[in-house]
């Protein structure tokens, strides 16, 4: 079945109706309700081509078509396939070569045999790997591929593009290493920023800002031929006691706040999503149908394959009958279940399952390779690699995976968006950038010049631990970068601390911190180490020194010192290209693009009773593996519950300025197409080029408890003197809320209810707010049918 037809529209044209596009290059991007067009790629916003001054939503609306076409396919390859096929492709293999992992996190594919054909029946092999931060060699092939910073640095940049740019790199890595399943990216919404897993998110707190970036990290993956699989489905927000602890939530706060990035993600067409480790409702996340079935496929509409984690099923009957598709297990051969997928065909004969379910799982699976174009040569296979059989593959395999994929243009990427999430908190008196001349400085703590620590466990300095880490010995330390980037006659020192020869009587120190975190276990406490010794003491040794601190952090931190410092510059888990940045950042040569993802709490701040978070087990025990949380804030995640709670957080979500300043000016709200559209200027009052953040939110009281939310951003690029118009078109979808009574969505305008719009740079400043006009009451029946 071909996927480009003559009833397809050409780039540039109307493609609402066809909702596909002839070239093969090109996608059906939504504008708004009267356009959609055939593009390459798509940025929301304003298009300064564009003479009508509306800006783009920038949905996705070709994959609707693409999965009839793909779903078409899969059924006439599964008639060429026999029972013990269909199995083999539910089954990830993990037993002794040749059917083993491949040199992948996960392999699965037609026959197990040496001498079975390696693309038996035209159906290509899935090999899996980690991560959605680089591809994780799991420490064989240390710098042959690039370690990129954390998504919550693409979360912090704020910016689509810089997320279609990272997943690029990325996807070109995989495919040079023969990888066509990505394991990726996580967009869990961050509950407590403790979690081990909190650098490893798209989403950061808001389930918007994770909706937004998730659509181009997840298309840009595809368009190589590579699945994507969005992860953890569901609520696994926090690693202590992950592989048994149970979740308690409401519905209301389920499609509110942990499902919606999901579901953007699978509106883009991610072909695959990943089941979590953590019960919910008292059931293990891959066999409960409830969220398989009732919420995955029901509500979400999702159609491609659910795979485990490693080691995540429990058993193989109630698996498949919740609606997993295909099981992956643990390495070690004794930990592995009994009853994994292996005895699918026992149950089939004895009639526990039918072979019209494993049809329907293997459509999944075939389906989700034909959205990501695998069976159109999308995913290129190299013609020198043999087709035979597996034994023959598999050596040509083991040189794919030790390719080399670090190369100029993924560093400069890994470089680009450290420095397009930068977030910059504090800069009295302008002490950043820092002059190029006559300036002493000194560097002070132990990773300034240190990228491994081994008392870290997992991960390194620089790079969060766990499945998306990525080992290289190729980081460049900040006092390498900032060597490199001065030269050999400045005047540079460093030290351990604060007591280095020198470095009290240079004109700026720069302190260089930070925290680190892994998957396994979540952070204790939010206290940077070393921060308040270094800073304190540095203080009291010269008062008047100019102290900037450097921090690389997995997510939020308490910063009780920085009342003595001049200068807080907050990176996210930056990674490999951590020295040259943190420079180029430091010296001016970039500008600090980033926003605050997370909210950083006062040291004060007491959000969780202990039901809440970690949890709490049945009396007497204090601690135990079969702890049971409880997610009774509900919607007051993140800004949300400082809002409602008016606890001001140290630094709100947003927070984070450039080396200029910006007004905000010239609000405005009209009707256009039926729907509010809200205008604003950004005006650039300083000397420097740079990027503003200006956050829409939205509040109704059937909102409540929650006062407003974010439903638009736009990251703007302002010269000095100039002034950037910014658009933001609303819909039905962002006044309308989850009637946990009617088991459905309704909208504030259902109700009539006065609506409110607010514009401001973080959560906590808002410049304008606004009653929306009268044009919201137009009919919302087809969203809500949807």
């Amino acid at each position: 079945v071909s996927l480009v037809e003559e009833a397809c529209s050409e780039d540039g044209a109307d493609c609402r109706s066809s909702k596909c596009c002839r070239s093969a290059g090109s996608s059906c991007f939504e504008k708004n309700a009267g356009w959609a067009s055939c593009l390459a790629t798509c940025d929301p916003g304003l298009n300064d081509m564009d003479k009508d001054g509306l800006p783009w939503s920038c949905k996705l609306l070709s994959t609707e078509g693409l999965w009839r076409t793909s779903i078409a396919r899969a059924e006439s390859i599964l008639k060429n396939l026999s029972v013990e096929d269909k199995v083999s492709l539910l089954r990830g293999q993990n037993d002794v070569w040749p059917a083993d992992r491949h040199g992948y996190a996960g392999f699965v594919g037609i026959g197990h045999k040496f001498t079975d054909a390696w693309e038996a029946k035209g159906v290509m092999p899935l090999t899996m790997n980690d991560g959605p931060q680089g591809y994780n060699s799991y420490g064989r092939f240390a710098g042959e591929s690039t370690q990129y910073p954390a998504l919550l640095n693409v979360a912090s940049s704020f910016s689509p593009a810089v997320a279609r740019n990272y997943a690029t790199a990325i996807a070109e890595e995989f495919q040079a290493k023969g990888s066509n399943v990505l394991l990726g990216p996580d967009v869990e919404v961050t509950r407590s920023t403790l979690t081990g897993r909190s650098f490893e998110t798209l989403s950061g707190e808001d389930p918007y800002l994770g909706a937004t970036l998730v659509a181009p990290f997840v298309k840009a993956v595809q368009d190589h031929g590579i699945i994507a699989c969005v992860k953890h489905f569901l609520d696994n927000n926090q690693e202590i006691f992950r592989q048994s602890l149970n979740v308690e939530v409401e519905d209301r706060t389920q499609f509110e706040i942990y499902l919606p990035v999901f579901k953007a993600a699978f509106e883009a067409g991610a072909a695959a999503v990943m089941c979590s480790y953590n019960k919910v409702y008292g059931h293990y996340a891959c066999e409960n149908s409830k969220l398989l079935t009732t919420l995955l496929r029901e509500d979400l509409g999702f159609k491609g394959f659910v795979v485990s984690d490693w080691g995540a099923t429990h058993d193989a009957l109630r698996s498949s009958e919740a609606g997993l598709d295909i099981d992956m297990q643990k390495d070690d051969p004794n930990e592995r279940l009994p009853d994994s997928y292996h005895k699918l065909p026992d149950l089939l004969k004895a009639g526990e399952i039918t072979e019209k379910s494993l049809d329907e799982k293997a459509i999944h699976v075939l389906s989700a390779m034909g959205v990501a174009g695998q069976f159109d040569g999308r995913f290129p296979v190299p013609k020198e690699w043999p087709t035979d059989s597996f034994g023959e593959q598999r050596s040509e395999q083991k040189k794919a995976v030790r390719a080399n994929t670090r190369n100029d243009e993924h560093l400069k990427v890994a470089f680009d968006t450290i420095v397009a999430g930068a977030v910059l908190l504090k800069n009295k008196d302008s002490v950043l950038p820092l002059s190029t001349t006559g300036l002493s400085i000194a560097m002070v703590g132990k990773y300034c010049d240190e990228t491994k620590d081994y008392e870290i466990k997992q991960g390194d300095v620089y790079s969060g631990g766990g499945s998306g880490y990525v080992d290289t010995d190729k980081t460049i330390s900040p006092l390498k970068g900032l060597q490199a980037r001065l030269g050999a006659g400045a005047s540079l020192i460093s030290a351990n601390d604060e007591t280095g020869a020198g470095v009290a009587d240079a004109d700026v120190a720069i302190i260089c911190v930070a925290a680190h975190s892994e998957e396994g276990w979540d952070r204790e406490d939010y206290v940077l180490p070393d921060a308040e010794k270094l800073v304190s003491g540095l203080r009291a040794q010269s008062p008047s020194q100019k102290i900037v601190v450097l921090a690389s952090l997995p997510g939020a931190v308490t910063t009780e010192w920085l009342d003595e410092a001049d200068a807080l510059m907050v990176l996210f888990e930056p990674g490999e290209q951590v020295g040259p940045a943190a420079a180029a950042l430091l010296m001016g040569d970039e500008s600090p693009g980033g926003r605050l993802p997370v909210s950083f709490p006062k040291p004060d701040e007491k959000r969780w009773e202990k039901s809440q978070y970690p949890g709490e087990c049945p009396p007497p025990v204090y601690w135990c593996p079969n702890m049971t949380t409880n997610f009774s804030e509900g919607t007051l995640v993140g800004y949300r519950w400082n809002d409602a709670k008016d606890v001001p957080s140290a630094f709100p979500f947003g927070s984070g300025m450039d080396y200029t300043s910006f007004e905000f000016s010239g609000f405005a709200v009209e009707c256009k197409l039926g729907r509010p559209l809200v205008t604003m200027k950004v005006h650039n009052v300083g000397k420097r080029a740079g990027h503003a953040v200006p956050l829409l939110f939205v509040g109704f009281p059937s909102l409540a408890p929650v006062q407003k939310q974010l439903r638009g951003f736009q990251k703007v690029f302002v010269a000095p003197g100039k002034s950037q118009k910014v658009a933001f078109h609303l819909d039905t979808p962002d006044w309308s809320f989850y009637d946990e009574k009617a088991g459905r969505w309704s909208t504030a305008t259902e109700r009539g209810e006065t609506i409110t719009a607010s514009v401001g740079s973080t959560s906590a400043d808002m410049d304008w707010t606004v009653t929306l006009p009268t044009c919201v009451s137009e009919d919302s029946s087809a969203f809500l049918a949807k």
